[in-house]
């Protein structure tokens, strides 16, 4: 299966990146499980037969799993018994260097910088922050001096923990600190993506905004 298109980018990150165990791989499925995100992701375009390749490699014992195909990722969460999940699309910047706003300047955030990222932003667990924050994929963005906001990469390699504080909202500071992310992703030499629910419309016209390239299928993620 051709895994080169948008869709994909997470499982050929893993991969490259040489985290990435093959599991399966068929005509129309290929299943990787990544050791440092614990995450298992499958690219699938045929819903009964890829059921069989999650019931044999993961199933029950899987905690954290994506699923390319929308249908099939809705069956997956009920029938392994997932808690929560994210229907959304796959964004990917295909263009050249963005340009950077000259308001912001950036720093990598080390373990200093630990409780007040713990504190402030509560969507993953401690566990999984330190190890982002050991892995230097967490940017500070600064103005005059303040610090404003932060983005990271989550461990399989998705840009994400986008946060602005409340006072400096609506200054176009998201979109400068996901520019300046962009570049330092492709500095590194890999395609910037993420992923954006389905139904956040602010998100989606900044990824526009940005130049990022949208999927056009749905995927899910989904954990317990």
């Amino acid at each position: 299966m051709d895994i080169s298109g948008i869709d994909y980018l997470g499982l050929d990150r893993v991969l490259k990146r040489g985290s990435g165990k093959i599991l399966a791989e068929r005509d129309h499925a290929f299943l990787v499980y990544d050791k440092i995100s614990g995450a298992y992701l499958l690219a699938c375009n045929d819903m009964t037969a890829d059921i069989s390749l999650l019931d044999r490699y993961a199933g029950q014992d899987c905690d954290l799993l994506m699923v390319s195909n929308h249908a099939l990722g809705n069956a997956a969460f009920e029938r392994y018994g997932f808690s929560e999940k994210l229907v959304c699309y796959q964004v990917a910047y295909y263009g050249q260097k963005p340009p950077l706003d000259a308001r912001l300047t950036v720093r990598t955030a080390d373990e200093t910088d630990f409780a007040m990222l713990s504190e402030t932003y509560r969507l993953i667990r401690a566990e999984e922050l330190e190890m982002v924050i050991k892995r230097k994929s967490i940017l500070l963005g600064y103005h005059e001096g303040r610090l404003v906001g932060f983005i990271g990469e989550h461990l399989e390699g998705s840009m994400g923990l986008l946060y602005v504080f409340p006072e400096h909202r609506r200054k176009g500071f998201g979109t400068a600190l996901q520019a300046h992310f962009m570049a330092k992703t492709m500095e590194s030499g890999w395609i910037p993506f993420g992923q954006v629910e389905k139904d956040n419309q602010s998100s989606l016209r900044m990824q526009n905004k940005l130049g990022m390239t949208r999927s056009d299928n749905l995927m899910v993620w989904m954990w317990k």
